[in-house]
């Protein structure tokens, strides 16, 4: 009867095991359309895709199972909304990534908190630029298309400007993070018309508050993991910032004429497995209207 019971044990470890392994591997699009008045008709039907959160990860040798579904896709831009090292690891699995991203449409890329403690920040922020990369700190430009344009903005992780040593409060570090956020966004849209649509990237969904109070129509950001493990009925168990049972980890938000798209992510940077909770990539179509 034991040797019965360690069995069935083993075999579900096991299966589990291998599932939670595969769960991190398989590559799911989910296409979000976003509409708005300020979308000239030339740019209807302009796709962005948005990759987050990748630490480093690879998906097949080379990472050739990720690169051919970026081509099956076919974005007209791809957006990479922070995280794209884990720690001091993967930079030149990353930076590879990003050169082969490059040849399939522009690239434009914000930090995330990992960059921001990473030894290998240095390197990487040259070497993207060389690799023809933008990386948007705290500024935009115009993205064209038939004559007719769109204002991508990019800000820094609030991270990147805190003192890493420093022993603040909890307190102390939300309420600096959010100085931090509006002043960069302030910075970022500096200029910008109001008839523009105007698209963000962040890192970090749990500023929603201070997004829906900028000159900003939509926002893209990621940080959150979807919840790590996605139980029914939950945004997930566990979201950084956001701590148990967060509310703001994946899919469209709207609210105060302002949408936030927040993708689940494509790494896995913690010891606890992605769980009904497969590697996301938002595809975001701009629909002019009327």
């Amino acid at each position: 009867m034991k040797n019965n019971f360690l069995k069935v044990a083993g075999a579900l470890t096991l299966g589990f095991t291998g599932y939670a392994y595969l769960s991190t591997k398989r590559l799911t699009a989910t296409e979000y359309t976003v509409s708005s008045a300020k979308i000239a008709p030339e740019l209807d039907g302009f796709r962005v895709m948005q990759l987050s959160d990748i630490h480093g990860s690879t998906f097949g040798r080379y990472n050739h199972t990720l690169i051919r579904k970026v081509y099956e896709l076919a974005p007209d831009l791809i957006v990479v909304t922070g995280d794209l090292l884990d720690g001091d690891e993967g930079i030149n699995t990353a930076l590879t990534l990003m050169r082969k991203l490059m040849r399939i449409c522009p690239v434009y890329y914000v930090t995330g908190n990992h960059e921001a403690r990473s030894a290998n920040l240095e390197d990487l922020l040259p070497a993207l630029e060389k690799s023809g990369i933008v990386y948007l700190k705290n500024q935009h430009v115009y993205i064209e298309r038939d004559g007719k344009t769109f204002a991508l903005v990019g800000i820094d992780d609030p991270s990147m400007q805190i003192e890493k040593f420093h022993d603040y409060s909890l307190e102390e570090e939300i309420d600096l993070e959010e100085t931090i956020v509006r002043e960069e966004i302030e910075e970022a849209t500096a200029g910008i018309p109001e008839s523009i649509f105007t698209f963000l990237l962040a890192h970090r969904p749990e500023k929603w508050p201070i997004y829906q109070d900028t000159p900003v129509d939509l926002v893209c950001c990621g940080h959150a993991h979807g919840g790590q493990v996605r139980l029914p009925f939950t945004e997930g168990l566990f979201a950084p910032h956001q701590g148990l049972m967060p509310k703001l980890t994946a899919g469209m938000h709207e609210e105060n004429d302002t949408t936030m798209i927040v993708s689940r992510g494509i790494g896995n940077a913690t010891i606890v497995p992605r769980v009904f909770n497969d590697p996301d990539i938002p595809i975001i179509r701009l629909q002019h209207k009327e």
